[in-house]
């Protein structure tokens, strides 16, 4: 049968002899063993061993020259039992590194460190059933056994990846999270304004023709790089291993002749359609990296590879082996793993980590989660299958896993995700099946089918945008329907109440697609009666499920359901109820075309006349550009579309209000003249036509708005309902919150 907790180890029996019991029928047979130095890992032992057969080991922290009678059963612990015999543990950069081993009566186990010790203890527990499956009192699997044998341990275990991270995750001690440090944040503090700017602007960014104190630096400056150097040598002298020599966030890039210089032109980040800042980047990461390394040997600078800095440089064939590229996942799909031959954006960044593998070493920052969105199942499980063993042959020395602790959305590759990171060529599915046979017992086949299902969907899915708007092609009414009847079986099929409650666990993440899908649909019929009161519902359902540790997001229990849809519903319940009246919704299908040259206002694109010649049909609020596969271009942007006005027009003052719109600024045009701007992405906007529509006829709106920066993955354009209302202009709506 497939282990999915054998890893390396190898369960030898016989050739060290048999061992005693450590509990039989509930009674303690012996103890456990340290010299003072596990005090941690023999509580963990006490605790689980307690749980899970009633008895209480005795704990004997011993002096020097003590130990266990041969003929007394004892686990025993750190130094005392390697003077024992165990051998050392493997050695790892990480200190992670531990052994089990069965001689006779006693079971010695050992990590590098306190914690890996901790390991060892974690992988004896789990030989004997336990589990740690979600960081809530629903993951907690603790088997009733009245009899816990020390037979046949001989193992050697040390992890694929030196630093571990799943956010939000159960205790390190029990997923074997951690590792060595290896700082990832975005931080340029070695420069305080406050200090410098005075003295030495030229030290800080060129932005529009001055410099400007604050976070963004002149990297091409050469007095920066000792600066740099200095503060991480200081800090190694406290103990300090590694740090961070990442930029700020955002786009605050220097503009001076000099590190444009270091530019490599026509070499464009895909995302962003801008030049890539990595050269310049690298060569200042290099200089720094060169001086901390004479001075300060084995400390470690890492960096995001990230924003405009994405691509692996051109020019820079040999940098200082202290620098650690920390690969981001935030400008490529983040659903479809390396391996999906329907994503080609997964492609590139397969070839951006082997890029950057080839010049330093590496690391990845990650997301389990479907950014930003948080509130629907998505499967990320052959996402995790595909990229983590990919990222161990690339040499890539940790993860960092961005994570919400959503377990009703995100169990199953969350936890498949933490056990990868241990060992990358694991057998993936005999763990999940050991996860689904743990928490639901014989209701297990039904929520495999279920998680299979949704997996199935995303990854056939040819839909790579971020944050809400490429849901609907995964969850359609269909997958909703057949995840249904897979939950009904497991409710039917669980045997206990425990049972029975994580399998409500899934259930209410299929709920939460379900609300989610009837609010898209109110919303894209300008229904916003019914998606406010479908909405407040929802609210409650995602409250209701914190409630019960379905998910332990504090900050994030609702996702970004408040941050991105309660703007949009308000602003149009606003606009259709009380005063405010809809006249006519405007099509989802317009002619749509792009602008690079920014022509389109000379040459009257937005008039009734205009040739017809470069026009395309495209949808815009039921499927969003890429969806029809229409790339996406950061520039300009024009659609147009006719709207029958009603022959008696409502007296009041009449709007054009947009739901939704990527790009900044956005200009209206009715009937081939101008109307109005209005200036903002992603957010609810409006435009005053009153004396401009043509009652009873058809009207042209014509729509030319900016896409030339990125607010998300593969967005751009038109993406919510448009409509004609008559009343007063209410009240700007609320600013969404977490």
């Amino acid at each position: 049968m497939r282990r999915a907790f054998a890893c390396t180890a190898a369960f030898a029996l016989g050739s060290l002899g048999l061992a005693a019991d450590i509990v039989r029928e509930g009674a303690p047979q012996g103890a456990v063993w340290h010299k003072g130095d596990q005090k941690e890992a023999a509580a963990d032992l006490v605790e689980f061993v307690e749980k899970m057969s009633g008895a209480r080991l005795e704990v004997k922290a011993v002096a020097e020259g003590e130990k266990p009678a041969a003929d007394s059963p004892a686990i025993v612990l750190g130094a005392l039992a390697l003077e024992m015999g165990l051998p050392k543990p493997p050695e790892t950069p990480s200190l992670d590194g531990y052994r089990l081993q069965t001689r006779r009566n006693h079971l010695l186990l050992a990590g590098e460190a306190p914690m890996s010790t901790r390991f060892a203890v974690t992988h004896f527990l789990e030989h004997h059933g336990c589990r740690w499956l979600m960081a809530n009192k629903w993951g907690e699997v603790i088997p009733q056994a009245k009899t816990l044998s020390l037979d046949g341990f001989d193992v050697s275990e040390k992890p694929d990846f030196a630093y571990r991270n799943v956010w939000g995750f159960v205790p390190h001690a029990r997923s074997r999270l951690g590792g060595m440090d290896l700082p990832n944040r975005h931080d340029w503090e070695h420069v305080p304004a406050a200090r410098y700017f005075k003295d030495h602007p030229g030290y800080y960014a060129l932005r529009g023709g001055e410099r400007r104190p604050g976070g963004w630096l002149c990297t091409s400056h050469p007095d920066l790089p000792r600066l740099f150097a200095d503060a991480y040598v200081a800090k190694s002298k406290k103990g300090v291993r590694a740090d961070t020599i990442s930029p700020p966030d955002g786009r605050g890039f220097c503009e001076c002749a000099k590190c444009k210089a270091l530019d490599v032109p026509d070499y464009i980040e895909p995302s962003s359609g801008t030049i890539s800042m990595s050269d310049r980047y690298a060569r200042f990461f290099d200089a720094v990296g060169q001086l901390v390394g004479k001075e300060a040997p084995g400390f470690i600078l890492s960096f995001y590879c990230y924003s405009d800095y994405t691509l692996p440089p051109k020019t820079v064939s040999k940098v200082s082996d202290n620098l650690c590229a920390w690969v981001t996942t935030i400008r490529f799909c983040r659903i479809h793993g390396v391996n999906n031959p329907r994503c080609e954006s997964r492609q590139r960044y397969k070839a951006v980590v082997e890029g950057w593998a080839r010049l330093m070493q590496t690391a990845c920052y990650d997301y389990n989660y479907n950014l930003a969105e948080v509130t629907v199942p998505i499967s990320k499980i052959t996402y995790m299958k595909d990229n983590i063993p990919f990222l161990k042959k690339t040499g890539c020395r940790g993860i960092n896993l961005e994570s919400m602790a959503a377990w009703n959305l995100y169990g199953p590759h969350t936890y498949l995700a933490s056990r990868l990171m241990w060992k990358a060529d694991a057998d993936a599915d005999a763990i999940l099946d050991d996860y689904y046979a743990k928490l639901c017992g014989k209701a297990a086949p039904h929520v495999k089918a279920y998680w299979e299902r949704i997996d199935k969907a995303v990854r056939e899915a040819d839909v790579h945008v971020g944050c809400f708007h490429g849901i609907h092609a995964i969850w359609t009414p269909a997958l909703v329907k057949e995840c249904e009847a897979d939950l009904d079986a497991a409710a039917k099929a669980a045997e206990t109440d425990l049972e029975r409650e994580r399998v409500a666990l899934f259930r209410s993440g299929l709920e939460s697609a379900r609300y989610y899908l009837a609010v898209r649909e109110a919303i894209n019929r300008c229904d916003f009666v019914a998606a406010k009161q479908t909405f407040d519902q929802w609210l409650k359902h995602m409250d209701a499920a914190f409630d019960k540790q379905y998910n332990t997001m504090r900050g994030y229990k609702r996702g970004y359901a408040e941050w991105f849809l309660r703007p949009l519903i308000e602003s149009g319940l606003a606009r259709t109820v009380g005063e405010c009246k809809l006249v006519a919704q405007l099509p989802d299908e317009w002619d749509f075309r792009y602008d690079p040259q920014d022509a389109g206002e000379k040459q009257g694109w937005f008039k009734d006349a205009a040739a017809p010649e470069g026009w395309r049909k495209v949808k815009t609020y039921s499927a969003t550009l890429n969806e029809q596969r229409i790339p996406e271009q950061l520039t300009w942007m024009w659609y147009r579309a006719r709207l029958k006005a009603p022959a008696a027009l409502p007296p009041g003052p009449l709007h054009l209000w947009f739901g939704e719109v990527d790009g900044s600024p956005t200009k209206v045009y009715l009937n081939g003249e101008p109307v109005a701007e209005f200036a903002g992405a992603r957010k609810p906007s409006e435009v005053e036509v009153t004396g401009k529509l043509l009652a009873g006829k058809d009207n042209l709106v014509v729509v030319r708005t900016g896409h030339l920066s990125i607010s998300e993955l593969m967005l751009g354009g038109i993406v919510r309902p448009a409509m004609l209302y008559a009343g007063p202009r209410p009240e700007p709506a609320p600013k969404g919150g977490r």
